[in-house]
């Protein structure tokens, strides 16, 4: 070969590698796989220049560990994920229970009717739904302060971090412990079936089952007050009613035992009865008198009984007129007085009317009241855990990193349309 010429590069190692020449020196810029067993050549003018392959495997492995690095750093969320559900994460015990709320009249109701509200038309979702915010609410916390040591239950110094209460994500707080506490305990209704499910999470089985059964507790006292309250606003118009009625009632007696004691007569009308009869036989007797002094002036009229006859007729006239003033006389006659008297006894018999049909009332609305009584049917009992089912670490792990994947994907994506969008 003359001198200064080029040394051919086989193929196989010209396709390997690409070299230029920069200020009279070689410069590589990709080194793929070489064998051992070859050298790689650059030639600077006449004067080859042999890179060993030592080298270039250094600089094979060095740009490996820096992919390796750049992924374990797109990949530190995952990394993050397992170690701490791996080794940091507390166990957390959860303690469930099922309960329906149902009322007497959805008991008794016909196979029809139950049908129906099974299909939606009773009232009994909507307290179920009650009761389930009822379980969540700050009023229930507050309650249970006052039968368990719930914030020493949360306030656990073995628990993790992320888990305990306080903690970097929860601020000692009334309204992180309430945003905290509603993460605990979840209370979940099924429209379907009616059946409410309680789960509460703690970090030992005996507080789980606690904090579930002091909620069930406080769920039956809240139907309780619902119930109390119901039945209160249904019974009170009708016990205003009946208590109007009887005030009534009272009030006629007293003015008919008035006007009995001011007139001094028992039943008017009574005496007006026995006027008449008295005026009957009057007239009756008045009649036969009248015949007798026609039956002496047509025989003889110097009868020494017709004297007699005359004044009889006159003192019985006398007696009949008079009987009759006492029934027809003016606002003190008998007349005037049996009508007061019907008048204040219609008021009492109206009186009278008007509180039985309140009592009758007052039965019917106590009746129906009982039948929308409400209250809850334990189905499932609080039990104690012995295993803790929570934190997931298998399932929190993966979801974990096929976010990550999917965020780098994203990534990926949008990196390579700007890098397109530069190069246009």
């Amino acid at each position: 070969m003359p001198q200064g010429a080029r040394r051919r590069v086989p193929p196989k190692d010209a396709a390997r590698r690409r070299a230029c020449r920069v200020e009279g020196k070689v410069r590589v810029t990709e080194v793929e796989r070489l064998g051992r067993s070859q050298g790689a050549y650059a030639w600077t003018g006449a004067r080859p220049a042999v890179l060993p392959a030592g080298r270039l495997l250094l600089a094979g492995l060095g740009r490996h560990r820096r992919r390796i690095v750049a992924w374990a750093l797109l990949l530190l969320p995952t990394w993050l994920a397992i170690l701490y559900f791996g080794l940091i994460a507390t166990d957390q015990y959860e303690s469930e229970a099922r309960f329906v709320v149902n009322s007497a009249a959805r008991q008794s109701m016909p196979a029809g009717l139950s049908l129906l509200t099974s299909l939606g038309l009773g009232r009994s979702q909507d307290d179920s739904y009650a009761v389930q915010d009822f379980i969540g609410s700050r009023d229930a916390i507050a309650r249970l302060r006052l039968l368990l040591p719930l914030d020493k239950m949360f306030r656990v110094a073995h628990a993790d971090f992320l888990a305990r209460f306080p903690s970097i994500l929860y601020r000692d707080r009334e309204e992180e412990f309430y945003s905290y506490f509603q993460r605990m305990v979840s209370a979940i209704h099924s429209a379907s079936t009616g059946v409410t499910t309680l789960r509460v999470k703690a970090f030992s089985p005996s507080d789980a089952r606690d904090i579930a059964a002091a909620l069930l507790d406080q769920g039956e006292e809240l139907v309780n007050r619902m119930n109390q309250r119901a039945h209160a606003d249904a019974v009170h118009v009708a016990q205003l009613d009946l208590e109007h009625a009887q005030r009534r009632l009272i009030e006629a007696q007293l003015a008919l035992t008035a006007f009995r004691n001011r007139e001094m007569l028992i039943d008017p009308t009574r005496n007006a009865a026995t006027l008449g009869e008295l005026i009957a036989q009057l007239s009756v007797e008045l009649a036969s008198t009248r015949a007798q002094i026609r039956e002496l002036s047509v025989g003889s009229g110097a009868s020494p009984q017709m004297p007699g006859l005359r004044r009889k007729e006159a003192a019985l006239e006398q007696q009949v007129a008079e009987e009759r003033a006492r029934i027809g006389r003016g606002a003190d006659g008998l007349a005037g007085r049996i009508g007061d008297y019907e008048r204040l006894s219609l008021e009492r018999e109206f009186a009278q009317t008007r509180l039985a049909a309140a009592e009758a009332e007052l039965v019917r609305a106590r009746e129906d009241a009982a039948r929308q009584r409400l209250y809850i049917e334990r189905v499932v009992e609080p039990n104690l855990p012995d295993y803790p089912v929570h934190p997931e670490r298998i399932r929190l792990t993966l979801t974990v990193f096929f976010g990550n994947l999917l965020l780098l994907l994203i990534g990926w994506l949008v990196y390579s349309g700007v890098r397109e969008h530069v190069a246009e």
